[in-house]
């Protein structure tokens, strides 16, 4: 082997290296963690179910709907984790269930805002979604929740709450049921490490 095919290897092996090295730190990466859920308003918890790593949360909700021009709310407040050292991250949530709307119904619309509060929760950059619908149809509406921490850089974690005020809103001959609403903390922490800033 000569000297420009030993840099060649060299070269494979160090990228290959960084590679590895990369994938360890995102891995190890500290996360927003998800505990218990309380529903009140109009709607219950039935179950949940949390992810192995703590990060995601299955929240199964018993007869949440809304038939022939009823409005129901539904207020769900989930126990939150915060690592410390956190300053930002991304949070998906999932709703699923169905809507059957008859063909003269002016149909139905599901309503999502957000809030955090406690620990080293600050704020949810968040806009109020609605989503109508005007046909019968399951559906999984996805929402993106920008969680920022209330100290700025140096966060010591600690433990808050995720608030979840969900509305939904029927016409007559219409009705909409809300089954789930799935919690998942993608892995986009932003940590201060003393000299610079990591995105993953």
């Amino acid at each position: 082997m000569n000297f420009k095919q030993f840099g060649v290897l060299l070269s494979i092996s160090t990228i290959l290296g960084l590679n590895v090295i990369a994938t360890k730190v995102l891995a190890e990466e500290p996360s927003i963690t998800f505990g218990d859920a309380i529903g009140s308003g109009g709607c219950k918890v039935d179950d949940q179910l949390p992810g192995e790593d703590g990060r995601s949360l299955s929240i199964v909700l018993d007869n949440f709907s809304a038939f022939s021009g009823d409005r129901k709310r539904c207020i769900l407040r989930v126990q939150t984790f915060i690592p410390s050292g956190f300053i930002v991250q991304e949070v998906q949530v999932l709703y699923q269930g169905n809507t059957d709307i008859n063909s003269k119904s002016k149909g139905t619309s599901l309503s999502r805002t957000y809030s955090f509060s406690g620990g080293a929760l600050g704020q949810a950059v968040a806009r109020p979604q609605t989503t109508k619908f005007t046909s019968s149809k399951a559906f999984a509406e996805q929402d993106e929740i920008t969680v920022l921490a209330a100290t700025g850089l140096c966060s010591g974690g600690g433990q808050g709450q995720l608030g979840i005020n969900i509305v939904a809103q029927s016409s007559s001959g219409s009705s909409i049921f809300v089954d789930t609403a799935d919690i998942t903390a993608l892995a986009s922490v932003m940590r201060y490490n003393k000299l610079k800033y990591k995105y993953l």
